[in-house]
């Protein structure tokens, strides 16, 4: 739902405004935005949902649930006017929260339900099936909806989607009928005081958290800076041999790509535990995919764009599992949800952030629009290789099981 409009951005530009210009540009980006708006403001109050016995299974239904209601909003918004558009940002409000319940919940999940050996390849399923979703938007989007017959089917879109979130809310209330295994190696939440799992300043106090924020927030916001924006980074400069549609498609490729990528590297951590060398690793290949994609532009090579495309998306999106779980080891017996939900927090921050500037310090007059912003990005991405080089320390989850 999140990426339902950035792949067909001037289509829906046309629909909802009737014209193309940056302030109206900016409205549909504003769709996705919101989501990296309202995280950092309501995650720390979704904390507490999860502390007590049955909370994992409280949070996710709440979470499908807002997820459910947003996609009936949203269908309701089908109407091509201003007013339909405020309905629609109220529908992709009420996605926003209901994603506040679920980014941070695939380490927990991952701790709560399986074996030690398993923790970091359920993680990667469970953190890509959001990856997944993502590339089917950024596929589904520019398939179903084409600037002629755009009257009929952006409505169809939105309708087709809202009868998705009522069968995922039905899936998720049948999949967490039955309690989870007993896990030696997870905390019990009914013996411990609010001051030991949920002592948020604990986090804060760590240099540790600290460097994996700037590491994590800037990784994060590239992510979401390049699949946001990445008709601008493209069209202008392939105008004549780029569609909506192949752009679409080279979207969903990079996020595919991270599914085999996080199933190799949360394989090689269950055996090996080596979480701050595979972080390190990826963190630098995915700043050399962006120095790809920034050179493939300027020399007009769109092999190499696509190239470059597919690693980011191996790299950038088999890191984020790791170092969640690597966040779990490092902080334990704090929950893993706290920490996990604390960096989406920071990277919504950085990720909206990053988004609004690149997109308005674009110059549309270039043949190539997006190459300051691509640069900055780039520089940002070295700090975050320093910062991640930075994190260090004992496996205490490990150790204690």
């Amino acid at each position: 739902m999140w990426v339902t409009f950035a792949p067909c951005l001037y289509i829906f530009t046309e629909y909802y405004f009737g014209k193309v210009n940056d302030w109206t540009v900016n409205g549909i980006h504003a769709l996705s935005s919101v989501y990296m708006v309202l995280y950092p403001l309501a995650v720390h109050f979704a904390f507490p949902v999860f502390e007590s016995r049955g909370g994992l299974r409280r949070g996710i239904l709440l979470g499908a649930t807002l997820n459910t209601l947003a996609g009936v909003v949203r269908w309701f918004g089908a109407v091509p006017s201003l007013s339909g558009y405020i309905v629609l940002v109220m529908g992709q409000t009420l996605a926003a929260l209901g994603q506040v319940f679920m980014l941070a919940v695939p380490p927990q999940l991952a701790v709560v339900w399986f074996p030690d050996n398993e923790i970091n390849l359920a993680t990667a399923l469970a953190v890509n099936a959001n990856n997944i979703g993502i590339a089917i938007g950024c596929l589904w989007s520019p398939w179903a909806i084409h600037a002629t017959t755009m009257l009929q089917d952006i409505p169809h879109l939105l309708y087709r989607q809202a009868l998705m979130t009522v069968l995922v809310w039905l899936l998720v209330w049948a999949a967490f009928r039955r309690s989870p295994p007993a896990r030696l190696h997870v905390v019990n939440a009914t013996t411990l005081t609010p001051s030991q799992p949920y002592h948020y300043g604990l986090l804060f106090q760590s240099r540790n958290f600290m460097w994996m924020m700037v590491a994590y927030g800037v990784m994060f916001g590239a992510q979401c800076s390049i699949i946001t924006l990445i008709d601008q980074l493209l069209l202008g400069p392939f105008a004549k041999e780029v569609t909506e549609d192949q752009v679409g498609k080279l979207s969903c490729a990079m996020l595919m790509a991270g599914l085999p990528g996080s199933i190799l590297v949360a394989r090689f951590l269950d055996q090996t535990k080596r979480y701050r060398p595979a972080c390190l690793f990826l963190a630098t290949l995915t700043s050399l995919s962006l120095l790809g994609l920034h050179l493939s532009i300027e020399y007009h090579c769109f092999t190499g764009v696509a190239l470059s495309c597919v690693v980011f998306g191996l790299a950038s999106y088999a890191i984020a599992p790791a170092i969640f779980q690597y966040a779990g080891e490092l902080f334990y017996p704090i929950q893993e949800v706290v920490p996990t939900g604390y960096l989406f927090l920071v990277g919504n921050i950085v990720g909206a952030s990053m988004v609004t500037l690149m997109g308005m310090s674009s110059n549309p007059a270039a043949t190539f629009p997006m190459r300051l912003p691509l640069l900055h990005l780039i520089l940002l991405m070295v700090i975050a290789n320093v910062a991640m080089a930075m994190v260090r320390g004992p496996l205490l989850r490990s150790q204690a099981a």
